[in-house]
């Protein structure tokens, strides 16, 4: 029983320390610094053994990616962040969001954030018109939580008015 409390506790641990990582060293290209401040200084809810409370974004990252280009519709340089997060620090499902950046004078701000995407290791982002799309990995078929083998191609919409999530299909 010690040995099991102590495996437990252990892995308890373990999974504190992985959730507090600081992920901006992941993150490259010219919006990197904005990113990683972004993620430092916004709070947003999240659920400790305290309760709920608002922490740091960077706080409950577990990863992150950033991906570079700019609209047809606009030339101005845009980038995407996803970031994955675990919202409830005492659990052990993890969430992803997407954060939408824009270049203007040297600078590097935030345009809006979609929380809740889907579609893990992003990969294959292209920029288009006013959207971004992009491949990701989910659940196929006949996967368990722990190894997903399927994908989706998903798009974040972005307007003035914010960023919005969909899915694009297969």
């Amino acid at each position: 029983m010690r040995r099991i409390l102590f495996g437990l506790a252990a892995f308890a641990s373990f999974v504190a320390v992985a959730a507090a990582q600081d992920v901006t060293g992941d993150l490259k290209g010219p919006a990197a610094e904005s990113v990683a401040r972004y993620l430092k200084q916004t709070r947003i809810a999240c659920f400790t053994r305290k309760g709920e409370q608002k922490c740091p974004i960077i706080d409950m990252a577990t990863n992150a990616s950033l991906f570079h280009g700019s609209f047809g519709n606009d030339p101005t340089p845009h980038a995407v962040a996803f970031v994955g997060y675990q919202y409830d620090q005492t659990g052990n499902a993890v969430s992803q969001m997407a954060i939408v950046f824009k270049e203007a004078s040297g600078r590097w701000t935030a345009v809006d954030r979609a929380d809740e995407t889907v579609g893990t290791e992003p990969r294959q982002v292209r920029f288009g018109q006013g959207v971004i799309t992009y491949v990701g990995t989910v659940l196929g078929p006949n996967d368990s939580r722990a190894s997903p083998t399927g994908h989706g191609r998903f798009s974040l919409k972005v307007t003035d008015r914010g960023v919005t999530f969909s899915k694009a299909g297969r």
